[in-house]
């Protein structure tokens, strides 16, 4: 058996048959449909004099020093703008020249024409967190630029480290992880190259692939499985079948599990809990059978009890979430000063991603802890109180629940509410909206869980205790 799998047992088997369904709070194909026509990028303000001033920088290398350049803007930004979305990451690749090198010469530039610059920040390469390239950073009119250089690599057999050296751009899009990220814009021609052959036509039909073969390209790099996942489930776009069967081989999901750090899982996992479509980010790693390997628990044997571990309602229950934050007549009783933000969002789709651990314990440093606070802290290398914020949320949803009866009930004495919000402290309504949702997916109705959690608020309100942990 691949460590993948080792301390888990599904209560369901049927992960990778799991039907992808789309809802109103998770939608699909949005993105394709908005690609422009003919592959026409339409530049603003900003980006036109970016542009004009960065084709200059190269005239005047090539005027003093014969240098033969051509800068290209790489990859994401390239797609966002051929999607027509807003993008802020201009990264520029260039031929023949370190991207540090260029940057001295763009910023030499600017002094010499009186364009207020600042400094080149040189960002090193960091393989441990799969920064393969050093990158350098200047503001170009008041935005932040990257340089880097177009670039080939080489792996060994038992490293997703490659060996790194100056490439040509068809080298350059055939490294990079699926083909709508492989796109290019060439400066001096403004028009957009695609020397993977495959980028466009992806881009206008929703598709996600790897340049190259998929399994060697999983093999060499198998954090590109997940940057798969994220981006299928970003743009709500269909996984080609070549790249889906390689995803599916234990020889890829075992080296996921053997080459990736859990820093990187981490960072690829808060992206997609982050992004408009978590539930289809939770379907996709179910239905490819990676749930074990993204959300690594500790040994079975440090845990305090025998508890199956349901993987498959880390779906239902990021459904249900996302259900709740949509609930108008629910949100409308929160208290202003407690509206659920962004952070509480993230906090909640990650809290419904390791909610199969909820009711496990497991030794940590001479005492017990939750495991889905040992998955989120130890397993997804995500920060201490993001972790504590999660398992606190999952111990007080029986509370909460049954405090919510009782309202619904009738009266409920001053004080016994106040203990509750005083324990639950800032997050009892992002804990309140967890509980709801928890009850959803129990399958109590819509209706019946609105009324008995809107009784609840109510209740709290009407005692002047939403601020009572305060006290």
């Amino acid at each position: 058996m691949s460590s993948c799998l080792a301390g888990f047992r599904l209560t369901h088997k049927l992960a990778r048959t799991l039907t992808i369904k789309r809802t109103h709070t998770d939608p699909g194909h949005s993105s394709k449909r908005q690609m422009t026509k003919m592959a026409k990028i339409v530049l603003t303000e900003t980006e036109t004099e970016i542009c004009t001033l960065l084709n200059r920088v190269a005239d005047h290398i090539r005027a003093t020093t014969n240098e033969q350049l051509t800068l290209r803007i790489a990859g994401g930004w390239v797609r966002d703008k051929l999607l027509g979305l807003a993008s802020h990451d201009i990264d520029i690749a260039v031929d023949h020249m370190s991207g540090f090198t260029l940057a001295q010469h763009v910023t030499s530039y600017m002094q010499l024409h009186s364009i207020a610059t600042s400094s080149v920040g040189k960002i090193n390469s960091n393989p441990s967190r799969s920064k393969h390239l050093e990158t350098a950073t200047t503001k170009v009119l008041g935005q932040f630029v990257d340089f880097v250089h177009l670039r080939s690599e080489t792996y060994e057999e038992d490293s997703r480290i490659p060996q790194i050296e100056f490439g040509t751009p068809e080298e350059d899009a055939r490294r990079r992880d699926i083909t709508i990220n492989a796109l290019f814009y060439n400066l001096q021609t403004r028009e957009v190259e695609d020397f993977t052959g495959r980028g466009l036509k992806d881009l206008e039909e929703g598709v996600v692939r790897t340049p190259m073969d998929a399994e060697q390209t999983f093999k060499d790099d198998p954090l590109r499985v997940l940057r798969v996942l994220r981006f299928a489930s970003r743009f709500g776009y269909e996984i080609e079948k070549e790249t889906a069967r390689a995803m599916e081989r234990e020889v890829v999901r075992s080296e996921l599990e053997r080459k990736i750090s859990r820093e990187r899982v981490g960072v690829e996992v808060e992206k997609m809990a982050e992004g408009e479509r978590p539930v289809l980010a939770i379907q996709l790693i179910l239905k490819f059978g990676l749930y074990e390997c993204v959300f690594r628990a500790p040994s079975r044997e440090t845990w305090a009890d025998d508890v199956d571990v349901d993987a498959m309602a880390a779906e239902s229950v990021t459904r249900c979430t996302l259900k709740m934050l949509d609930e108008a007549s629910l949100h409308a009783l929160i208290p202003s000063q407690y509206s659920v933000t962004l952070h509480d969002r993230r906090i909640l789709i990650l809290a419904s991603y390791v909610y199969p651990f909820h009711a496990a314990v497991a030794a940590d440093r001479k005492r017990n802890a939750s495991v889905a606070l040992l998955v989120v802290r130890d397993g997804l290398k995500l920060p201490t109180n993001d972790a504590d914020s999660i398992a606190a949320v999952h111990m007080l949803v029986p509370r909460i629940t049954a405090m919510a009866a009782l309202c619904c009930a009738g009266p409920v004495e001053r004080n016994t509410l106040g203990h509750l919000i005083r324990d639950a402290g800032a997050r009892w309504i992002v804990a309140t909206v967890f509980a709801a949702a928890v009850q959803l997916h129990k399958g109590v109705s819509t209706d019946q869980v609105v009324a008995t959690f809107s009784a609840f608020i109510r209740a709290v309100k009407e005692a002047e205790l939403e601020d009572a942990f305060k006290l």
